[in-house]
């Protein structure tokens, strides 16, 4: 089957809140803006409450993405449900090749979250994805005060959240992993225990089980398994794991995210970042902020060469 050719001036990677605000932007603008919003979609797919979305009291998350694209579309973005399997990023004109199309641009702003490999998730962890598996304990530790959560993942921001739950009311264990050495900063690792956080170390994360929702997440230390009971699981991992933005030629910093300056600027000349996959706030609402901010520069970068 043939390829199918299209060009626009602002091509957009990813369709979660990041990329839906930047198509809103760069549409209203007057800019021809496609965005390969991907076959995954958003976490916000997965269907869970938000309530801390400006205007909304409480929305379900799926609503709050179905409103971004209807918002985005209205000002005239085609929303492909595409994935690119492969892309230039410092040609002139820039593309991304999806399985039957090739999208050329003049402007390209990368938004796909924070992606990881499915082979690398823990067996139950899509299934329960919004029922009590979280990646954001700012976004949803307020649901659990008072209830028992585990926290898995060694490293700075999985140690913060630690202590950002504690502080919320919830009774946090965290399990660091089966390293011996933890990647988190030892005064983080230090509060933390003075703080009489149960910390379970040298510990395997076999699988995460409930019937509706998280129930438990069977663990195993020493050899031996056992049933680590909460209400909630928040995992923290490592960051980007897609060869196609090393392969492309972007600068990933110590988080392994693309590094942007205030601009929303990539390492490549016209090329911009916003959400997740910045490691910026890790929110629907700083996604959406730096979204527009990378569309408002995009559409800067093509009036400057157009004069």
């Amino acid at each position: 089957m043939a390829i199918k050719n299209l060009t626009a001036d602002v091509l957009i990677i990813g369709g979660g809140p990041a990329g839906l605000t930047a198509a809103l932007y760069a549409a209203r603008s007057g800019r021809k803006t496609i965005v390969l919003a991907g076959r995954g979609a958003s976490r916000l797919s997965a269907g869970y409450t938000v309530e801390n979305y400006p205007g909304f009291l409480s929305i379900d998350s799926r609503e709050l993405l179905m409103k971004f694209r209807e918002h985005a579309q209205h000002f005239g973005a085609e929303i492909l449900n595409a994935d690119a399997i492969d892309f230039s990023l410092d040609t002139d004109p820039k593309y991304a090749v999806t399985r039957d199309l090739m999208v050329q641009a003049g402007t390209v702003i990368v938004a796909t979250g924070k992606p990881f490999l499915k082979e690398k998730m823990i067996p139950g962890e899509e299934r329960f994805l919004g029922l009590g598996v979280s990646y954001c304990a700012t976004c949803d530790g307020p649901f659990y005060r008072g209830q028992r959560v585990g926290v898995w993942g060694d490293t700075e921001d999985a140690a913060d959240d630690v202590l950002a739950l504690d502080q919320s009311g919830c009774r946090v264990t965290w399990v660091p992993g089966e390293k011996n050495v933890l990647r988190a900063p030892s005064h983080l690792v230090e509060t933390i225990a003075k703080r009489n956080i149960p910390i379970s170390f040298k510990t395997k994360v076999k699988e995460i089980v409930g019937e509706e929702r998280l129930e438990k997440v069977i663990i195993e230390r020493e050899g031996r398994e056992e049933a680590l009971e909460v209400a909630a699981f928040f995992i923290f991992r490592d960051g980007l794991n897609s060869p196609l933005l090393l392969k492309a030629g972007l600068n990933l910093d110590h988080k392994q995210c693309i590094a942007v300056d205030r601009s929303q600027s990539t390492s490549l000349e016209g090329v911009f970042a916003a959400g997740d996959v910045t490691c910026g706030g890790m929110q629907i609402i700083t996604a959406c902020g730096e979204g527009g901010v990378a569309a408002m520069r995009a559409v800067q970068y093509l009036r400057k060469r157009e004069t």
